[in-house]
């Protein structure tokens, strides 16, 4: 049975490769804002042109710029497409650090930047190269024919642009992109990062969130040539981990998008937009967390999470992955109980931007954030000591991808915990087709599912249908539910408050008939074998 889902500056405020590194209130942006394009590029020009020193301190505005950077650099390439043979947009080129790389590697490379300082200085660093062009013009005058680039990058540009200069600039960008083509950028979230800090600063601190739902937004009509809508759809939002490790910052953020057809996923353009206008819409995550409690949307909240993190004898010198981190509360839990290094990752804009506000109050742990979806996502091999999931892989069609993705990322003997939702051996009433037709969900037997753990190479495959024990979880739920609906201080309607009720109330039947088991699934990545140790030690 299966109906698919488918699927530059402490935050070095670099100079475009160039950025600002103090904080500015709240008024000063609200001013900006609200004022003239052309003020807000006036401003723009004349702050550059006190700043405009061609060095790589001035460009990261922070002191440790070189060993900033020495991290931060091969970070920011390795999250890009191979580069070979692509046609690239340098967009905020500034003096070149990147500019180098695109023109060893890619078949084409236009360098754009408005201070004459920086771009002279990224001419005389790589003029020799035949492949660059270079352009001394305000990003935000620029024009290209459709389909000229296959990548556009940015590095500290957006967070120096009004709203609407960025949307038109993103506009603008899809239009340039090939089909199938990718954009990238890093900005500077939420506040500053650098330590030099100027005396005004013209920036932008948008959250993740806020450049995500511009890029969405943003959809390109088909031609006669090219008949299908286009749009942009979202690879991976997440914190450099450079800045992460150095100073402990997770606000240096970096976005990689899609240029592809707009496809009708039940009247919405990608997976993730299904997902964030459906079940986790803002209202869907409230009725989740008004029942599971503040960060929880999987059954039994906090309570089941640490029974079931018990199982990992996890310590603190661990990393471990959250496949599903929803919005954090088991992230923020795991790690105020275990203290080890956390990667929470979901396919929710919506959930993780929460995560992300949320993270804020917790200074001194080790947790980030990112955006992704699980098959497209990239982590470094052997990254990770544990992967934990909690009632999210039935969203995903390719599971086979996923668990080949998870086997990757995990060390030598590192430990897999999964629980997911399977079908069962009772036949399927029209209310379960039409619970997975609704939410796009693949379900598959508990045989199919752990087969698919063995052939993915992972060993001492444990599997256990504790059905019994969501069935009690989600009696209680059903209760706090039914105490919420006559609750005259809850934030949900009358209507909405119902609707939770029979959601609840049709998940535990689905469960109760047989029809849907919630299982718990632990797996191992073997250790390296006697004979790998000895070929390594040759």
């Amino acid at each position: 049975f299966a109906v698919q889902l488918k699927e530059k500056q402490e935050t070095m405020p670099e100079t475009s490769e160039r950025q600002l590194s103090t904080s500015e209130d709240e008024s000063g942006r609200q001013r900006r804002s609200s004022s003239g394009t052309s003020e807000n590029r006036a401003t723009m020009v004349t702050y550059w042109k006190r700043n405009s020193n061609p060095n790589l301190q001035s460009m990261m505005l922070d002191t440790n710029a070189d060993k900033i950077n020495l991290y931060e650099y091969p970070e920011i390439l390795e999250c890009l497409p191979d580069l070979d043979g692509k046609r690239v947009l340098e967009l905020g080129a500034g003096i070149g650090r990147f500019t180098k790389k695109f023109a060893q590697l890619a078949k084409s490379v236009v360098a754009v930047d408005f201070m004459e300082s920086f771009l002279e200085k990224n001419k005389e660093e790589n003029g020799h190269y035949g492949t660059v062009e270079f352009l001394h013009k305000d990003a935000t005058q620029l024009s290209f024919e459709a389909h000229s680039f296959d990548i556009i990058f940015s590095n500290w540009l957006f967070m120096y642009l009004s709203d609407v200069e960025t949307e038109q600039l993103l506009e603008k960008s899809l239009l340039w992109l090939a089909p199938g083509g990718t954009l990238f950028f890093r900005e500077s979230c939420f506040h500053s990062s650098g330590n030099i800090k100027p005396d005004e600063n013209p920036t932008y601190y948008r959250s993740p969130r806020q450049y995500i739902d511009i890029c969405q937004s943003r959809i390109l009509n088909g031609t006669p040539n090219y008949p299908h809508d286009q749009v942009y759809e979202l690879i991976f939002a997440k914190a450099l981990e450079s800045y992460y490790e150095i100073k402990n910052n997770n606000n240096q953020v970096c976005f990689l998008f899609l240029k592809t057809n707009l496809r009708n996923l039940h009247g919405y353009k990608t997976l993730q937009d299904f997902l964030d206008h459906s079940e986790y819409a803002e209202k869907s995550i409230q009725k989740y967390e008004s029942v599971r409690g503040e960060g929880y949307v999987t059954i039994g909240g906090a309570e089941l999470t640490r029974e079931l993190t018990k199982r990992l004898n996890l310590t603190a010198t661990q990393r471990l992955l959250n496949f599903g981190s929803a919005t954090g509360g088991s992230s923020f839990q795991i790690s105020q109980d275990y203290g080890c290094e956390i990667v929470g990752v979901d396919i929710s804009a919506n959930m993780v931007g929460i995560a992300w506000d949320r993270a804020l109050s917790y200074k001194g742990h080790r947790i980030r954030f990112e955006v992704g979806d699980g098959t497209k996502m990239r982590f470094a091999p052997s990254k990770f000591d544990v992967v934990y999931s909690r009632d999210v892989i039935f969203h995903v069609s390719d599971k086979t991808e996923l668990l080949n993705n998870f086997y990757t990322w995990l060390k030598n003997g590192g430990r897999l915990l999964i629980t997911d939702f399977c079908c069962g051996n009772t036949p399927f009433s029209q209310d379960l087709i039409d619970y997975a037709r609704s939410g796009m969900y693949t379900l598959t037997s508990i045989q199919e599912y752990t087969e698919l753990f063995e052939k993915c190479g992972f060993v001492d495959v444990h599997v256990e249908d504790r059905s019994d024990l969501y069935q009690q979880y989600c009696q209680n739920e059903i209760e706090i539910a039914e105490k919420n609906r006559i609750n005259p201080d809850s934030k949900l309607s009358r209507q909405e408050l119902e609707e939770c009720v029979r959601q609840w109330k049709l998940k535990y039947s689905l469960t109760n008939s047989g029809q849907r088991r919630w299982c718990i699934f632990e797996a191992t990545k073997p250790s390296v074998s006697f004979y790998e140790d000895d070929d390594n030690e040759q």
